[in-house]
């Protein structure tokens, strides 16, 4: 499969567009995602490129990037392995077209400072490399297989494969901050560094596509889209071995990074950074571990990343623990959505404890919406089958108050009542007077009518 391929890559990243910053804003993602790529693309452990034939160019003006793309196309020889990466804004037009933003373009003028995806599509089916994969993340690169109005046809041809971070017409999530990687790209770099599954020692584009679509649709986001007109097997890069990472490098790294831990926290980050992104038992320990350090210092964003690697490896001892901290991380960064789905996602593992703790915050979550309150009294009930805990029968009983179920309320401040820790019984007998009582009381002149003669 590779013996006699050359692979080469062009990555392009735009994230500067001070010719229309009210409509392209300045992006977070793509740095970062052109820089990760390259990483593991020439990856010695996973990789199949050699480092100089990965050419990295950011923020081009259309010119140069128009240049770029059609000199590294039409330059491909047959063997030769063509991958074609862009992060950046993604401009369709009424007609459906897709065209990709650099540096220098305007509204005004669209066709003459963009790149049409029908131009670049025609340019990929016409070069004489073996295989041309095209990889989009922009908004609206789903509409890549748009049938161009000129010709109506669609322009993937043999030999040229398309995935794309939307579907048409959709837009697509950039990088929550700046340093980390776009939705898309990020699981496009776990699978490529390890998280995908291949066959035979490699990954394959249809395993790497398996991989990102099933991430982003546990994560609730746009789905990715995947067109494949090649001829044969087509790898992407190498299944990392479980000899390289687990019995040689894992728990000296793994060590290492703890003992860097009081003197250096940052270099320690990095380090279990690199450990997690391989994979492997050692990598999910080195993953939670990350996930806490950024706990603690703040960084949200970090911690939910290192996270969803613990869970994508789906190692069941660790895997519903790290969804259910994930979830605390995406809530406390204002992600309510992803947050629920991560709970949820923990729910599903039914592990004892951090199930029954995914359904008391996914309660807690839900019963905060009228609309939602109905299902989130549903999770505060899986949450107590699991869990002894009167803080949460608490929790549960206000909740049940509060929507006005007053039996269901009364039944959980009973059993508060009649534990023996302190103060629960006190507390509980206070929320029980001040429920309504279970029936109105007749009153004194509320007697039964007697019969008329």
């Amino acid at each position: 499969m590779t013996a006699d391929r050359r692979y080469r890559a062009l990555l392009l990243g735009n994230w500067e567009f001070p010719r229309e910053p009210a409509v392209l804003r300045n992006l977070a993602g793509p740095a970062t995602d052109v820089v990760r790529l390259r990483e593991v693309l020439t990856n010695p452990d996973c990789g199949l490129h050699r480092p100089e034939d990965v050419v990295v160019r950011t923020n081009l003006e259309i010119s140069p990037m128009r240049e770029e793309i059609e000199m590294f196309l039409g330059e491909g020889e047959p063997g030769d392995q063509l991958l074609l990466y862009y992060s950046g804004h993604g401009w369709k037009e009424d007609d459906g077209e897709l065209y990709l933003c650099a540096r220098d373009t305007t509204r005004r003028a669209i066709q003459s400072t963009t790149m049409s995806a029908a131009t670049l599509a025609r340019q990929a089916e016409a070069s004489r490399a073996s295989a041309k994969i095209v990889v989009l993340d922009c908004c609206n690169s789903g509409n890549y297989r748009f049938k161009g109005p000129a010709s109506g046809r669609v322009f993937d041809g043999k030999g040229v494969a398309a995935l794309t971070s939307s579907q048409p017409d959709l837009p697509s999530r950039d990088a929550a901050v700046l340093g980390q990687p776009s939705q898309f790209t990020g699981h496009l770099i776990a699978g490529l560094g390890g998280a995908a599954t291949g066959r035979d020692g490699f990954l394959l584009l249809d395993d790497l596509y398996d991989y990102v679509h099933q991430r982003m649709r546990v994560e609730g986001a746009i789905r990715p889209t995947y067109r494949n007109k090649l001829i044969g097997l087509v790898a992407l890069g190498r299944t990392r071995t479980v000899r390289n990472v687990e019995a040689e490098h894992g728990p000296r790294r793994l060590h290492e990074a703890l003992r860097l831990e009081p003197a250096n926290r940052a270099a320690a980050k990095r380090l279990l950074r690199r450990l997690s992104d391989e994979g492997g038992g050692w990598g999910v320990l080195a993953g939670m571990r990350l996930g806490d350090l950024a706990t603690a210092d703040g960084d949200d964003v970090t911690a939910a990343e290192a996270y969803a690697m613990v869970v994508e490896a789906g190692d069941p001892r660790w895997a519903a623990e790290a969804a259910c901290r994930r979830g605390a991380r995406l809530a406390a960064m204002g992600d309510a959505g992803r947050a629920a789905q991560a709970w949820r996602q923990a729910i599903e593992f039914d592990d004892p404890p951090w199930s029954p703790l995914a359904a008391r915050e996914l309660g807690r979550l839900l019963c905060d919406d009228p609309a939602t309150t109905s299902v989130g009294l549903g999770y505060y009930s899986q949450a107590l089958a699991g869990l002894d805990d009167p803080g949460l029968m608490l929790e549960a009983g206000d909740a049940l108050r509060n929507a006005s179920r007053h039996d269901e309320a009364r039944a959980l401040y009973r059993r508060l009542a009649g534990r023996r820790d302190p103060p629960w019984p006190s507390i509980g007998a206070e929320r029980l007077s001040g429920l309504p009582p279970p029936w109105p009381p007749l009153s004194d002149d509320s007697h039964p009518p007697t019969s008329a003669r």
